[in-house]
């Protein structure tokens, strides 16, 4: 190994190599990942929950999560539900659905999921 390379790889951020990490695990057969979805197809997609939003009690039920998989960020939507028993912060599932743009990102509408034991 080079010295150029030593110090290259000692400069990449921390985030920047969990991040491929979990590109690398979230890579399950039949998924696509996040930086290659197609609007208007369907897909699978596997990552975890980087956050989740409610929206307040006088607004129509809504549970927001941005799924992540270190390729990049997923906003799903479940119309009806202000929660999903075992969606949280962290929890690592699989969602399959129809890929929509809003406000220019990727998001998917009431998906099926499959919860997925921790990969941690």
């Amino acid at each position: 190994m080079s010295l150029r390379r030593a110090l290259d790889e000692l400069a990449v951020d921390e985030s920047e190599l969990a991040a491929e990490e979990l590109a690398a695990e979230c890579s399950r057969p039949g998924c696509t990942r996040i930086a290659n979805l197609q609007v208007r197809s369907q897909a699978s997609v596997t990552g975890t929950v980087h956050s989740i939003a409610v929206l307040p009690a006088g607004r129509a039920p809504e549970l927001r999560i941005e799924l992540f998989d270190g390729t990049g960020i997923l906003d799903v939507v479940w119309l009806g539900r202000r929660e999903i028993a075992g969606i949280r912060p962290g929890a690592y599932l699989t969602l399959t659905g129809r890929v929509t743009l809003v406000d220019g990102r990727p998001t998917i509408f009431n998906p099926g999921y499959q919860m997925l034991p921790s990969h941690v």
